[in-house]
């Protein structure tokens, strides 16, 4: 086969994400690439990863399923949510509490707003994409009201050594704590907006050995960096 097509998943660790990385080929063309195909692939990926929206034409350039396409949207929200626990220290979430972090981070990223321009042809081998973004706010907005809301739970247990608890004992204070955390994010999710500055990146779709067309990861991290702010 020469459809030079390929998907990449990128892992990231604490507040970094891992979501899917697509690479367009060319089909019978022999993985010609052109500026507008390099700005579809950005454009369809940011799409896919972010809003869950799986245009026809993005579908077809990567050669892959719309159920292909939504496994990669739910995918990137389950790690969603593993940043969530990791940042918000939640240690023992029930299935319950997962499944209430996806919906969370879905309306969240159903907010999106970043802006493709058009690729621009570097050589040969690689193309660049300037994508401006507005970071959300929501975690600035929890940071703000944070000490308020969260002071009853702290005088609570301000005399608890919470290294001396049993295991049911600190699922249970846990199980509390995770409410708290989720109640107040879906509290702010009306008056989310965006941060006050503006970010961009310079995203490169390049060419490796065997012909295959892909984001360059590094760029994307940053990129990603920028949808959220977390403080």
């Amino acid at each position: 086969m020469n459809n030079h097509v390929k998907r990449i998943a990128a892992a990231g660790l604490a507040l970094a994400l891992s979501l899917a990385l697509a690479a367009c080929g060319g089909g019978e063309s022999g993985g010609k690439v052109n500026e507008e195909k390099a700005t579809s692939l950005v454009q369809g990926n940011l799409d896919e990863i972010y809003l869950g929206k799986f245009d026809p034409d993005y579908l077809e350039l990567v050669s892959i399923t719309e159920n292909e396409a939504e496994e990669t949207y739910l995918g990137g929200l389950e790690v969603e949510a593993e940043t969530f626990m990791y940042y918000f220290d939640i240690e023992f979430p029930t299935d319950e509490v997962v499944d209430e972090i996806i919906e969370l981070y879905k309306q969240i990223y159903a907010k999106s707003k970043y802006t493709v321009n058009p690729a621009s042809k570097l050589d040969d081998n690689t193309f660049a994409v300037k994508v401006e973004v507005e970071p959300l706010n929501i975690f600035e907005l929890v940071d703000e009201d944070w000490d308020d809301y969260m002071d009853p739970f702290y005088t609570k247990y301000a005399d608890v050594d919470f290294d001396a608890l049993s295991q049911e004992e600190a699922e249970a204070v846990d199980a509390e704590w995770s409410r708290m955390v989720l109640d107040l994010c879906k509290e702010n999710l009306p008056d989310m907006g965006y941060s006050d500055e503006s970010k961009s990146v310079v995203i490169q779709v390049v060419r490796d050995d065997d012909g295959t067309w892909s984001m360059h990861g590094d760029d994307f991290y940053t990129l990603d960096e920028y949808i959220i702010t977390y403080p």
